[in-house]
């Protein structure tokens, strides 16, 4: 490698020599640009980036879900997700460079110190930092759990200078991140009152309800509707992936999704199945956390590298997030009704076929957020996508549990596409959204998952 660029640099002075101008040069002679990427990428060694092993990223990553899953809303459990996940793949990146950055930018990395006996070290170092910074800044109630799982990590290494080196990229990520996202505003509760009273119009009349800790989530209020204005973590903007639009409620489709889920929706439905409810409650849990464990099963049943690892749950989890401010933009594009509302004054909707039932309930209550499209479909139809391109393929058969709802209970897939169609089946069986919106929902979080994984985090292309 370092002839190759002997050769190329002289061979680029020999050329300014000649008086011959950038245009004249031949497709075979690299830029400045490419010279500089030449160097920054000399050391790429495929081989040695294989030995070091996803053992330390997955136990971070398994502290991270004990200490965030199902605490607080999904959209700061998400985004912390994504911050800590981008935040372990950068500090990787910038040890040795295999794939685009987040943040750290890591095209000049020097990787020439880094072998097969120092990797494991510094590896280990970084990524245990860049976590437990990123972890406890975004939700410091971690902070003794990830500072003892640091010491623990960074106490066992016993290569003094390669862990130093280790705990200064790992540090070095987790500020880019958080100084990349410092401008991101708070997720909170805000007053609301409907523009008007007329049939499909959202209306915040849903009981105030704990989740299940606090913060409280308040009467006639609605959560986080800005949540479309955020900056995007992999797509160019919220709107991107806009399309298709909530039935009219006069309409023979609104009636049909009208009586489905008022029908399977409810807290005792005599007409839903044994199978349908346990959908219901199989995949209630925020799907940040179901798809970062279904992530860690397919890591360890593929033996993923390091590398491989932290690439594949970072882009879940970018995925994901940039879901949730996608679909809120659309949620705000069209304010649409949720079912508690619709059902409750179906008699007064103006549709002939709609019967109403004033003491219509859910099992779970219907969160405060506008009701089209479904974040949950959105959100898992981005991140099976993902999981469709990583592997290749969409039949994968996997078992896939859900400890914090129905424990003990698994569900074995046959394909990805199974996990986001079943997602989008329990938000009806909930009572929670429309089979269109699910549908609505789940298409355009397929567009922005291929989006996302075709344009970030992408390979650095090898020197030839």
């Amino acid at each position: 490698m370092k002839t190759k660029l002997k050769f190329l640099l002289a061979l680029g002075a020999f050329t300014i020599l000649l008086s011959c101008t950038k245009d004249e040069l031949s497709p075979d002679v690299m830029d400045e640009s490419s010279i500089a990427e030449d160097l920054a990428l000399k050391n790429y060694n495929n081989g040695m980036i294989k030995s070091y092993s996803s053992e330390t990223l997955v136990k971070w990553n398994v502290l991270l879900g004990s200490m965030v899953d199902e605490k607080m809303p999904p959209p700061p459990e998400s985004k912390i997700y994504a911050m800590v996940t981008l935040a372990i793949h950068d500090a990787l990146n910038n040890v040795v460079p295999k794939y685009e950055t987040y943040a750290l930018n890591n095209t000049m990395t020097d990787a020439s110190y880094v072998s097969k006996k120092n990797i494991t070290a510094l590896a280990d170092a970084a990524v245990s930092q860049a976590a437990r910074d990123v972890m406890v800044a975004m939700f410091p109630a971690s902070a003794t759990s990830a500072d003892a799982l640091l010491t623990q990590i960074v106490m066992a290494i016993e290569d003094e200078a390669s862990k130093e080196k280790g705990i200064e990229i790992g540090k070095a990520a987790a500020s880019a991140i958080l100084q990349k996202r410092q401008g991101d505003f708070a997720f909170v509760f805000s007053a609301y009152t409907a523009p008007s009273n007329e049939p499909g119009i959202y209306q915040a009349d849903y009981p105030p309800y704990a989740f299940p800790n606090p913060p409280i989530w308040p009467a006639n209020a609605i959560f986080t509707a800005n949540l479309g204005d955020l900056q995007p973590f992999g797509i160019k903007s919220s709107d991107q992936f806009l399309a298709g639009v909530p039935y009219a409620v006069y309409t023979q489709e609104y009636t049909d999704d009208y009586n489905e889920i008022k029908s399977l929706g409810c807290i005792n439905c005599p007409a839903r199945t044994e199978e349908q409810t346990q959908i219901r409650d199989f995949w209630f849990e925020h799907t940040a956390s179901s798809f970062n464990r279904i992530a860690r099963t397919l890591i360890d049943r593929e033996d993923l590298n390091g590398w491989e690892a932290a690439r594949l749950i970072a882009l879940i989890e970018m995925s994901q997030f940039d879901s949730y401010i996608a679909s809120f933009e659309e949620k705000d594009h069209f304010k649409y009704w949720a079912p508690f509302t619709a059902i409750r004054r179906g008699d007064a909707d103006g549709n002939p076929n709609t019967v109403g039932d004033a003491s219509w309930a859910t099992l779970r209550p219907t969160p405060p957020i506008y009701e089209f499209p479904s974040t949950a479909s959105y959100a898992a139809g981005a991140s099976a996508e993902i999981l469709r391109q990583f592997f290749g393929t969409d039949n994968y058969t996997l078992t896939v549990t859900s400890p914090y709802y129905v424990p003990g209970v698994e569900r074995t897939m046959k394909s990805f596409s199974q996990i986001s169609y079943e997602q989008g089946l329990s938000r009806i069986f909930l009572g929670h959204h429309y089979r269109h919106s699910s549908n609505v929902g789940e298409e355009n979080g397929i567009e922005l998952g291929r989006y996302v994984f075709e344009n970030n985090l992408r390979e650095l292309k090898k020197i030839k």
